[in-house]
């Protein structure tokens, strides 16, 4: 097995989340990967609305290691107030670590979320 940046990336809840965004960027330097590499971020611009963050922030959950570092992305929400004012929430789409795939012989499952490495 060679050694190499396993970039998971986000869960398919988090996909489907952010599938409406109006304008999605990349970002540098979300994180490093095995070589030094620059692992690229992306920020999604939701719709106009006042019920949701009008963007969401993909940034590093965790980085376990499996012959190099499996980078396991979630996302950071943002709204603003009623003045205008961006302010950041609590991170969503998490990824949650689960000892069960282990005795499926699974590190990680992007349908449930779940990982175990």
């Amino acid at each position: 097995m060679s050694r190499e940046t396993q970039f998971i990336g986000l869960t398919d809840r988090a996909t489907r989340l952010v599938a409406s965004a109006v304008k999605t960027e990349t970002y540098d330097g979300m994180t490093t990967g095995m070589f030094g590499e620059s692992m690229p971020g992306r920020i999604f611009t939701m719709p106009d609305s006042a019920l949701v963050p009008y963007k969401y922030k993909e940034v590093v959950q965790d980085s376990p290691w499996s012959s190099g570092p499996m980078i396991f992305t979630h996302l950071i929400p943002y709204y603003k107030d009623g003045g205008g004012h961006s302010f950041r929430g609590r991170a969503c789409c998490s990824w949650v670590l689960d000892p069960s795939l282990q005795e499926e012989n699974v590190e990680c499952d992007s349908v449930t979320g779940t990982y175990y490495v």
